[in-house]
């Protein structure tokens, strides 16, 4: 963030002293200008990657909660009782990727996988990572996530509760949600009952998981509009943006507690606090499409952030504090029960 700051100083007294015709003692007219050309051109570069926000006034983003609902309860059957967390992996990302504009320090993130608990089966949602694909992603090169720490007996115990699972979710395609399932030494077992999208088995990100070709070649992916009720109490509703496979994941528990798993579209809390998008830098190296996620920002926003009759319960990917807030009020395990 300093170095941006600088980078628009030196832009800004460049700018203003040749507009001023005051040119450096050591430098000619022509080149003054050039690089009062060169500044500006940086400065707006700058701006542009970094720093606008993209986050309409109004969002047509078409999410109707009521219809999720009467979806969620439609089937009579025994809802979830429990939600339940394992944290995988845990590292750093950079401010300016997160939140255009940056912020005061980078961000601390979780790799987390979640566990449905109903009467007699369980719903896994989200698979990270493996030792493997860990520390080639989570290395901090200029553009990338620094790994801070990687829990082996928390993926083992995610590999066993994914075998004992009745049905396996993630909320998009990219390595850091289904690489678990990629890599596993169960992967023919578990691909049976993993349910991925159309636009998740296609999209393009999926290849960095490394799942085996024949794997996905063979594999019937699930086709739906707009919503899908895949089990009491549980609703997906597709929202490309993040990547062309996103999903938003609606659960309702027993005891009346609502979730919306909203995946990647807010890797951290802020940015449905401050509505603040994705930094543009941050939607080019992850091809993500910015309109989609302004829109998808203002809904979460609008309807229940801001709405103080709205009880759901947000739970983003990857923010590691509003996780362990969760853990510490008691409305999200912080351990997988074991059927």
């Amino acid at each position: 963030m300093r170095l941006r700051k600088s980078i628009r100083f030196i832009c800004i007294i460049t700018f203003f002293l040749a507009l001023l015709g005051i040119p450096f003692s050591y430098l000619s007219l022509e080149t003054t200008a050039l690089v009062t050309v060169l500044s500006s051109t940086l400065w707006f570069l700058e701006y542009f990657l970094f720093e606008r926000n993209t986050i309409p006034k109004v969002s047509n983003f078409a999410l109707d909660l009521e219809v999720v609902r009467n979806l969620a309860t439609s089937k009579e059957d025994q809802f979830p009782t429990h939600l339940n967390s394992l944290i995988i992996a845990e590292g750093e990302i950079p401010d300016w990727i997160v939140v255009a504009g940056g912020a005061p320090q980078n961000f601390q993130i979780s790799f987390t996988s979640f566990q449905v608990v109903y009467r007699d089966k369980t719903i896994i949602i989200e698979c990270p990572f493996n030792k493997v694909l860990y520390d080639k992603f989570c290395r901090f090169k200029l553009l990338g996530i620094k790994g801070k720490a990687f829990y082996e007996r928390n993926f083992d115990i995610m590999q066993k509760a994914l075998l004992e699972a009745d049905s396996i979710l993630v909320t998009h395609e990219h390595w850091d949600h289904l690489g678990g399932i990629a890599q596993s030494p169960h992967i023919n077992e578990l691909m049976r009952k993993t349910v991925l999208t159309s636009e998740q088995k296609s999209g393009h990100t999926i290849k960095m998981a490394n799942f085996p070709k024949e794997v996905l070649d063979k594999y019937i992916p699930l086709e739906y509009e707009s919503y899908h009720i895949l089990s009491p109490g549980l609703v997906l509703i597709k929202a490309p943006g993040h990547s062309c496979g996103s999903q938003l994941i609606y659960l309702q528990l027993s005891n009346g507690e609502e979730f919306l798993f909203i995946g990647d579209i807010a890797w951290n809390l802020i940015n449905i606090q401050r509505l603040k998008n994705h930094s543009r830098i941050g939607m080019l190296l992850r091809y993500e499409n910015g309109r989609n996620l302004g829109h998808q920002l203002r809904w979460l926003f609008d309807n229940i952030w801001r709405n103080p009759k709205e009880k759901i319960h947000i739970v983003t990917s990857h923010d590691l504090k509003h996780l362990e807030y969760y853990h510490h009020i008691g409305l999200i395990g912080d351990q997988f029960h074991k059927m």
